[in-house]
């Protein structure tokens, strides 16, 4: 799969420096520069976009981990779990919140309140997932598994 601990970095710091680029630049300069309504079409396509190299990066990655180290991957490297809670929220990015608010952005939903709270709800929800992954993929590129960087030498 990824060829050693190198590869496994690579793909990591591309995966995670989406999600703080597209998150914390790219987005907040759509709304600072565009028309709300384009500022959040936008907006979406980017998080649907990271989201999907998100699920594909904690695919190869879970599976590069379980080709080199087995199911012990999951009882002797910790990274092993916080990979494969990202990429849990990068399914329920894609699977739920982002079809929904995508549904209620369809309709008038400003003039509806039931519908506003709802997208509201759903609009915090993200971000606070959101945060969660980038801080956990922060540390994620910030450490290793000091093991499997050993193992890996030899």
């Amino acid at each position: 799969m990824l060829s050693g601990y190198s590869g496994e970095r690579l793909l990591l710091t591309l995966w995670i420096g989406s999600l703080w680029s597209i998150g914390y630049l790219a987005v907040p300069m759509a709304f600072a520069n565009l028309e709300l309504t384009i500022a959040g079409d936008y907006a979406g396509k980017l998080f649907y976009a990271v989201n999907i190299l998100s699920l594909i990066s904690a695919c190869i990655l879970l599976i590069s981990r379980l080709f080199v180290f087995g199911v012990t991957t999951f009882h002797r490297y910790w990274r092993s779990w916080l990979i494969l809670a990202m990429l849990i929220m990068s399914v329920v990015f894609l699977l739920f919140i982002q079809p929904d608010m995508a549904s209620i952005k369809l309709l008038d939903w400003r003039a509806d309140p039931v519908l506003t709270e709802r997208f509201n709800t759903l609009h915090k929800l993200s971000e606070s997932i959101y945060m969660l992954m980038s801080l956990l993929g922060l540390m994620l590129v910030l450490t290793s598994d000091k093991r499997a960087e050993a193992e890996q030498k030899s």
